[in-house]
């Protein structure tokens, strides 16, 4: 069975946003995953406007993240991906066009399953190098991608240095999904209901979102339809918020090899 709403900590947080403030409420914690990962979800409230935050988070120390390719010609659900590579969470990753080549870098197992590409949209890089490091990282820093474990290239970036990015579009409204971390070893997968750029970075820049931690880098994955999460407990999934369509990659988390 799926569990929701399982009442934890009253976690209140406020940041001003574009038409007044977000107001954090309770944080829910949704289940226990392997590797000491925590799903949750949080409601989050500016006026009138409702916004719900679904989330993993998890340490470096005991997971990583892999780049997880579902090619047309090869597909395979989701959930069963998750399966095989013996991840415990995962959520959608790069865009891709209308018959699902990527767009933008993808790396998956050290495997360059499309180039770098220089595009205003594509903003950051998700990467891990080859001694398992994990990074977000500008595109116009990112250099040479030899060496490249995984990587995912998307946008537009939503934080930096802690704070929410001051251009972000303010009038599209969208489901996002966002890929997050303090930059010191703590990470993040997070799916957000239908909101624009903006409230989305200035969300992200809250304290104590994702966990006794502050995001300091958060970058935008594919959302609206593509948005999806799945958490699981012993290969069981305890959420799931699917996508509503195919999309062509994911980012998992994997328990770190002992």
């Amino acid at each position: 069975m799926l569990r929701w709403l399982i009442p934890t900590v009253l976690c209140l947080g406020v940041v001003a946003s574009s038409r007044g403030e977000w107001v954090l409420g309770e944080r829910r914690e949704l289940a226990k995953l392997a590797a000491g990962a925590v799903a949750w979800e949080v409601e989050a409230r500016d006026g009138s406007t409702r916004a719900i935050i679904t989330g993993v988070s998890f340490s470096s120390a005991n997971a990583t993240l892999r780049v997880l390719d579902n090619p047309p010609d090869a597909r395979t659900g989701f959930l069963d991906l998750l399966r095989g590579a013996g991840a415990i969470a995962g959520v959608n990753a790069s865009y891709f066009h209308e018959d699902y080549r990527p767009l933008g870098l993808v790396v998956s197992e050290g495997k360059v399953i499309h180039s770098f590409e220089t595009a205003k949209l594509l903003s950051g890089v998700f990467t891990v190098r080859g001694h398992g490091s994990m990074e977000l990282v500008r595109s116009s820093a990112l250099g040479k991608t030899e060496g490249l474990r995984e990587a995912v290239q998307a946008g537009p970036w939503l934080v930096e240095n802690g704070e929410a990015i001051p251009t972000l579009n303010a009038e599209k409204l969208a489901r996002r999904t966002a890929v997050a971390t303090n930059g010191k070893g703590e990470w993040a997968l997070v799916i957000f209901s239908p909101l624009t750029l903006a409230q989305t970075g200035a969300l992200l820049s809250l304290p104590h979102l994702a966990g006794d931690w502050k995001i300091q880098r958060a970058l935008n994955l594919d959302g609206g339809s593509s948005t999806s999460l799945i958490a699981l407990e012993n290969g069981a999934p305890v959420v799931q918020i699917a996508s509503f369509g195919p999309v062509r990659n994911y980012l998992a988390i994997v328990p770190c090899a002992r």
